[in-house]
This record gives structure tokens, C-alpha cells and sequence, in this order.
């Protein structure tokens, strides 16, 4: 597994979904959690009565806006970019925020419900001009398998692509260290446990051939260390599996205490529901203080997640802001 890396604590981490599955404008807020409302835009039609304020969009994927303070500087990165080439950029100008803020962008792995915002930001910025993280299998072509035997094609991002975009792409499998020190990328992830074994539906193309590849070895979490209170750590889809994510990031950090476990966990697909009870009892036992599953997590794996834990669970949704702060 290699040395420790050191991650150094920060004192504030603040967590923004520009862009998810679902979009719930009554869901309540509370605690650490906000449920941001649009600011901008207003929809006129001579079938209303009345202007109407633009809502935000959501769909099929995760894009989560990362704030970090430490020592009173503040740094920005953006993990993932949701799966609406559109949808972020829309999102963004609804919340006011400005991507040229960012300091970088770091993807969890290459499957297009995590990337194709890419394409809206290139249209409104022209060149994107930051540092983009991402594992090199980012790039393979990939596909599922239904149950039906057809063949789903997933769109990788193009290397050239990007860099033609102005991107400074950083493609490592080991962890990384971004914006200063404040948050490491875990690079691949080590499979520990013999419960997540990958998805076995799940192809990529290797010199030409489709072949299996179940264990999507792309897939890399985000991981900050908050003073006072442990790990908060984010994941895109969790196909390395969210609990051998959490279990990597203790290792090789060597902080066994963590705060927060927030993104996909991937357990909505059929094929998942079997490991449901065990991935909800060990991500338990690390008694974290949130607990917001996302994106591919599926409702069963959600209300799991709930039953077991409803001080800690968090539903997500477009706007969700969370915000986790050390000891005074």
C-alpha cells in the first residue's frame, strides 16, 4: 500500500451539489444541512399567470461543489461534473456561483454521468484553464451488459480532448494530494473485503476488444481530514465499493475516525441488492456523524442507510449544502 500521507486537518469543509438524480425543493433542512433555493432567472409565459422562478435541473449522475478552509484561506475544488452537458452549468447560474473561482477539478472516474458537464463548461468558459485529476482508465471505452444481452455504451471523456479544452490533466492510479494539502484523491482503491467485488455486467475495450472489467479501477474517492473530527469522505459512484473507499482512505492516511460519508454508493442496480444489509452495517460501525448517500445509491440502500442511522442520514438533492466545521 505504500507510506502514509500526511493530510494535514482542515477547519471547515462545505459541500454543494450543483447536480443529482433528484430534485426535491420541500425537502427540509437542519444542522450542518441547507437547502439552498435558486436566486437567479425568472420563466415568463402567457401561460402563467405570473412570472415563475427558474428551478434547478437534475438527472442522472453527481457533481459536488468542495469548499475548504484552513488558517483562513479558502481553496475550491469541483468532484465531478454531473451527467447533463448542460445541467451544471445551469444549476451554477442559479446559485450565483462562478466556476472561474475553482482551483481544480477532480474527476472520480471516467463514466459519462460524471464528466459530461465538461462539455457545458468548455461552452461557457471557452478554455478551461485548471488542473484536472483523474486516474489514466479514465479513458477506456466502456459498456454494460443488460440482462436483456444488449450492449449499453458508456462515452469515456477524449485525452485530447481535454487538453485541447485547456485542462492540465494530472492522471495518476496512486493518491494525490490537491488544492495545498487540504484534500487527497485516493487514486485506485485497494478491494479488502470480499463482499464488493465489483459489477460484473460492466465491459471495457482493451486493444480493440471488449472485455470484462467488473472492478472499475478508475473509480477514486475524495477524502479531507476535519480538525477535531475525522474523515469526511466523498465518493462519485463507489464501484470500488463505498466501504472499501472509507477503509482505504483510513489506511493510508492512518485517521482511523470518521465524520462524513457523502456521494454514490452504488446499490440501486439489482444485481447490488444482495450486499445492501452488509455495506449499511459496516458503514454504521464507523459511526459517522452524516451519512448522505446519493446519486446511484438507490432508495432501497437510502432507506437502509435511514432505518439504521436516522441521526446521521442526510437525503440529497440538488442544492444540498453541507457544512462541517472542527471544534471551536
Amino acid at each position: 500500500m505504500g507510506e502514509r500521507i500526511t493530510l494535514e486537518p482542515v477547519d471547515r469543509v462545505e459541500i454543494t451539489t450543483l447536480y443529482e438524480n433528484l430534485v426535491d425543493m420541500t425537502m427540509p433542512g437542519g444542522g450542518p444541512v441547507k437547502r439552498l433555493a435558486p436566486k437567479v432567472g425568472k420563466v415568463v409565459s402567457t401561460l402563467l399567470a405570473e412570472e415563475k422562478g427558474i428551478p434547478f435541473v437534475g438527472g442522472h449522475g453527481l457533481s459536488m461543489l468542495v469548499q475548504l478552509l484552513r488558517n483562513g484561506i479558502t481553496r475550491s475544488l469541483l468532484f465531478d461534473t454531473g451527467g447533463s452537458p448542460d445541467g451544471l452549468v445551469h444549476n451554477l447560474d442559479c446559485l450565483e456561483l462562478d466556476p472561474r473561482d475553482w482551483n481544480c477539478i477532480v474527476l472520480s472516474h471516467g463514466h459519462w454521468d460524471h464528466t459530461s458537464g465538461l462539455i457545458g463548461l468548455h461552452r461557457r468558459l471557452g478554455r478551461l484553464s485548471f488542473p484536472l485529476t483523474l486516474h489514466p482508465d479514465a479513458y477506456l471505452k466502456r459498456a454494460v451488459v443488460a440482462s436483456t444481452g444488449d450492449i449499453i455504451r458508456l462515452a469515456p471523456p477524449s485525452r485530447q480532448g481535454l487538453r485541447d479544452a485547456g485542462l492540465e490533466l494530472i492522471e495518476s492510479e496512486h493518491p494525490s494530494i490537491v488544492v495545498e494539502g487540504m484534500a487527497l484523491v485516493t487514486g485506485q482503491v485497494a478491494r479488502t473485503n470480499e463482499v464488493e467485488t465489483g459489477w460484473p455486467a460492466h465491459r471495457a475495450e482493451r486493444n480493440g476488444v471488449l472485455q470484462p472489467d467488473p472492478l472499475i479501477c478508475d473509480d477514486q474517492g475524495l477524502v479531507m481530514n476535519l480538525r477535531g473530527k475525522g474523515l469526511v469522505v466523498l465518493s462519485g459512484c463507489g464501484h470500488a465499493g463505498i466501504v472499501n473507499t472509507v477503509h482505504y482512505a483510513q489506511a493510508i492516511t492512518g485517521i482511523q475516525q470518521v465524520h462524513a460519508v457523502i456521494g454514490g454508493f452504488h446499490l440501486g442496480p439489482t444485481f447490488f441488492h444482495d450486499r445492501i444489509d452488509w455495506v449499511v452495517q459496516a458503514l454504521v460501525a464507523l459511526e459517522p456523524a452524516i451519512l448522505a448517500p446519493a446519486h446511484c445509491t438507490g432508495y432501497r440502500a437510502a432507506f437502509a442507510v435511514y432505518q439504521k442511522r436516522p441521526d446521521a442520514f442526510v437525503q440529497n438533492t440538488v442544492g444540498t449544502r453541507i457544512t462541517l466545521i472542527g471544534p471551536e
